[in-house]
C-alpha cells in the first residue's frame, strides 16, 4: 500500500485520480510499501518519496489550475511518470489508466456556433469573406457568399446537414456549442463578438435526435453566476438535462470555475489557446479544478483558428491585443495536430478538438484537416465521440476506488464502485509487472511492455504469478 503525508488535501486527491492507483493518507499504526511524503517527521521504518527537493504533487496541480503560457508537451503526464517510476521502485503497481478498454485513447470532437450562415453577418463582415475568396482565386464561392447576402442564392454557410453528412460518413458524432443570445458581444467585449442568430432558430432537436450533443458558447456565463445559469437554462430548463459549455473568444477570469460549478454545468472545456495548439492545461486527462464540487475540465488542444489564422484578439488584464496565430496550410496543420496525437498514443487520454462550424465552407474551408484528424485517429484506434461521453467516462473512472492483497502467487484485486453495464468502455485495469510472470488472469487481458491490461468490468479480478 502507499501512504501519503502532505497538507494539500487536494492536491493529493486530484494527482491519485490522475495516476488512479490504491493509496492512503498516511498513518503511523499501519505498514506501508512506501509513502510519499513532505515532512520533516517523516516515517523511518519504511521506505519514502521526499518531495521536499522536487514537489511533483504541487507542479501538477499548479499546472492544472494555472496553466502553462505555451507548451506541446504534456508536462504533468511526464510528472506523472516520474513519480509512477518512483513507485514501481518499492511496490507492485497496479493502476486504471486514462485509456478506455478496447482503444488506445480518446479523441473529442466540438464545434463552437459563432455563425449559422451568411445573411447573419453585417455586410462588411460578407465583403470580408468574399474578398479572401477572390485573394485565394476562387471567385465563385466569393461570388455565391455576396449573392448569398443578397438573399439571391442559397446560403453557403448554413452547414449544419454537411456535418451531419460528414460525421455520419466516418460513423462518429460530436459537440456543438451554441451562442445564448443574438446579437449581444458580452459585458467586457466588443460588438465584433456578437453572433447573429436566435438560438430558437438553430436545429437543435434534429442534432439531439441524431446522437450530437449540444452545449452553450458562453458568453457571460464566465463572469458571474446570474449570467451563468441564464445562458445554461437557454438551452433547457429542465435540471435533469445536463449541460456542458466552451466560453465564446475561450475567455476565462480566476473565478470561471467555480461559477460554472455552482450555475450547475457539467464540465466546461474552454481551458486552451487561442493562438497555439498544445496542452495549456499541462494534461490529456478530464480533471476537476481546485475549489469546485462537480464541474469537470475537458481541456481543449487543437483549434483550427490557431491553426490556419494569421492572428487573433487576446483579451488580458480588461484589454484586447493581437496576437499571431500560427497560419499554417494544410499540410503543416496535419502535421502539428499529429504531435498531439502521438502524445495521446504514447500516455492515452484524450485530445479535444475545436472546428467551428463554418469551417467546411469558402474561404475558411479546413474540413480536410478535420477528416485527416479523425482518419489518424481511426488508425490509432482512438474512442472518437462527443465531449459529453469523454467526461462520462472520466467520471466513472473518478467514482472507483482500486484495492488489492497478495498471498504468495496470488494477487486479488477489488475495484469498487462500478456502475452496471451502459453505453460507455469499460474501464481498464494495468498490472505493472513483466507479462512472463503471468500464469493466469481469470479475464480478458492483453500483454504490454512490462505490463498486462485487463479489462475492467466486474469487481473482483485474480492474477496468479509464476
Amino acid at each position: 500500500m502507499i501512504g501519503v503525508e502532505y497538507d494539500d488535501e487536494y492536491a493529493v486527491q486530484e494527482v491519485f485520480q490522475l495516476l488512479k492507483v490504491p493509496w492512503e493518507w498516511y498513518n503511523p499504526a499501519s505498514t506501508y510499501d512506501v509513502v510519499i511524503s513532505k515532512n520533516d517527521h517523516s516515517p523511518k521504518n519504511c521506505d519514502v518519496i521526499d518531495l521536499a527537493g522536487n514537489d511533483l504533487l504541487k507542479k501538477i496541480v499548479d499546472t492544472l489550475n494555472e496553466g502553462l503560457p505555451s507548451s506541446r508537451r504534456p508536462i504533468c503526464e511526464e510528472y506523472l511518470d516520474v513519480l509512477r517510476r518512483q513507485l514501481k521502485r518499492f511496490t507492485l503497481l497496479i493502476e486504471i489508466p486514462p485509456i478506455p478498454w478496447g482503444y488506445n485513447y480518446s479523441l473529442a470532437l466540438t464545434h463552437d456556433v459563432d455563425i449559422t450562415s451568411v445573411r447573419e453577418r453585417s455586410v462588411p463582415s460578407a465583403l470580408y469573406a468574399a474578398y479572401n475568396c477572390f485573394r485565394q482565386r476562387r471567385f465563385l464561392e466569393g461570388a455565391r457568399i455576396i449573392l448569398a447576402k443578397l438573399r439571391l442564392a442559397e446560403d453557403p454557410w448554413d452547414l449544419f446537414e454537411a456535418w451531419r453528412a460528414l460525421e455520419e460518413k466516418h460513423e462518429v458524432r460530436s459537440t456543438f456549442y451554441f451562442l445564448p443570445r443574438k446579437d449581444y458581444a458580452g459585458i467586457v467585449s466588443p460588438e465584433i463578438r456578437a453572433g447573429g442568430y436566435l438560438i430558437d432558430d438553430v436545429p437543435i432537436e434534429e442534432l439531439t435526435a441524431g446522437g450530437w450533443e449540444i452545449g452553450v458558447h458562453g458568453i457571460d456565463n464566465w463572469i458571474d453566476k446570474a449570467s451563468a445559469v441564464a445562458e445554461r437554462i437557454s438551452l433547457s430548463s429542465d435540471e435533469r438535462v445536463r449541460v456542458g459549455t466552451r466560453v465564446h473568444w475561450l475567455h476565462f477570469g480566476k473565478s470561471t470555475w467555480q461559477i460554472l460549478d455552482d450555475a450547475g454545468y457539467e464540465y466546461d472545456s474552454t481551458f486552451g489557446y487561442n493562438e497555439n495548439v498544445g496542452f495549456r492545461a499541462g494534461t490529456l486527462q478530464v480533471y476537476k479544478p481546485r475549489g469546485v464540487e462537480r464541474l469537470l475540465e475537458l481541456p481543449l488542444h487543437i483549434q483550427d483558428v490557431s491553426l490556419f489564422e494569421g492572428y487573433c484578439w487576446l483579451m488580458a488584464d480588461g484589454e484586447y491585443r493581437r496576437v499571431d496565430c500560427l497560419g499554417l496550410d494544410k499540410d503543416g496543420a496535419l502535421l502539428t495536430c499529429n504531435e498531439i496525437l502521438d502524445q495521446a498514443l504514447r500516455y492515452g487520454g484524450v485530445v479535444t478538438i475545436l472546428w467551428h462550424s463554418d469551417c467546411l465552407a469558402a474561404p475558411r474551408d479546413w474540413g480536410d484537416v478535420y477528416t485527416g484528424i479523425i482518419k489518424r485517429a481511426k488508425s490509432d484506434n482512438a474512442w472518437i465521440t462527443r465531449a459529453i461521453d469523454i467526461v462520462d467516462w472520466f467520471r466513472m473512472r473518478r467514482n472507483v476506488r482500486l484495492a488489492y492483497s497478495r498471498s504468495g502467487d496470488l494477487l486479488r484485486i477489488k475495484v469498487v464502485g462500478l456502475e452496471p453495464a451502459r453505453s460507455l468502455p469499460p474501464l481498464r485495469l494495468r498490472v505493472h509487472v513483466d507479462p512472463e510472470q503471468v500464469r493466469h488472469i481469470d479475464a480478458e487481458y492483453v500483454c504490454g511492455d512490462g505490463y498486462v491490461d485487463i479489462r475492467c468490468d466486474r469487481e473482483r479480478v485474480n492474477v496468479v504469478l509464476a
